[in-house]
């Protein structure tokens, strides 16, 4: 059965790739016991991302995972010291000098477990347990939405971290889990190269239990918040993905609705 998150979200956005479910395996029985396949020659974690999104299912031990940076994101190996003092980057030139690169380095946040892997695959093919992460990769408007279907239930969405750095894996995975908050990220240059990902996209990390909200709050805010003609496509999906219940779609009406106009125009529209 597909997961009716997944079901929702992808009848409320206009997304081009899937949800993707990320679950952490903290022992050597969790790993042993996924029926998921590693994949043999190991890959990028933010590729493997990409291709859940596209409907692959994976399992990902630090052995497979073919970048450092999102196996110290997920808790999969130590940190380096070179890492966390700060000196790598700066000598890469990511950052001025060795003290800004020293002040990122402290307020990356990695997962702070022991973990042997984890699992990557779309979120509709969860089912017999719930992945600890969602990864959505999309285009500010879906992401716009997404962060309204937020407000709706919790307010304005605070602490946003991002750096442009480790994007997938601790912007969109570890700092989301750590801190127990749906997190934005723009992407790397990394992932973007690696995983290829379109110019026009960006990444949000959210922990599944605020899954529920965030779909609630984005179905009550196509109303107010969305005009006629993609009022008209969420109908349409509505229908077609047997949600009709769900929802009742008001047209010629939302929030700004007449809302725009120089005093003088606004007074003249009253009349």
């Amino acid at each position: 059965m597909k997961n009716k998150y997944s079901l929702c979200l992808e009848t409320l956005l206009e997304l081009e790739r899937k949800p993707v479910g990320i679950k952490f395996l903290l022992s050597e029985t969790d790993f042993e016991s996924s029926k998921l396949l590693i994949h043999s020659n190991g890959m990028p974690y933010c590729t493997a991302i990409r291709n859940a999104g596209n409907g692959h299912k994976y399992k990902m031990d630090a052995a497979h995972c073919s970048c450092i940076a999102a196996s110290r994101a997920l808790g999969m190996v130590d940190i380096a010291e070179e890492v966390s003092s700060g000196i790598r980057h700066a000598n890469l030139g990511v950052y001025k000098n060795l003290c800004i690169s020293r002040s990122v380095a402290k307020d990356m946040v990695y997962c702070n477990h022991k973990c042997v892997g984890v699992e990557i695959m779309p979120l509709e093919d969860f089912e017999e347990r719930d992945p600890d992460i969602v990864i959505i990769v999309t285009n500010p408007f879906n992401s716009m939405r997404i962060v309204q279907g937020y407000a709706y239930h919790f307010g304005q969405l605070k602490n946003i971290k991002m750096s442009g750095m480790c994007a997938i894996c601790q912007e969109c995975t570890s700092y989301p889990f750590e801190e127990n908050m749906m997190n934005i990220s723009m992407l790397c240059s990394g992932t973007r190269c690696v995983a290829q990902w379109g110019k026009d996209e960006m990444g949000i990390g959210i922990p599944y239990h605020y899954i529920d909200k965030i779909v609630n709050g984005i179905l009550n805010t196509v109303n107010p918040m969305e005009n006629n003609k993609d009022k008209k496509i969420i109908d349409n999906k509505l229908n077609s993905s047997g949600l009709k219940n769900k929802l009742e779609i008001t047209y010629n009406q939302n929030y700004y609705r007449g809302a725009y106009g120089t005093p003088e125009q606004m007074e003249k529209n009253k009349k």
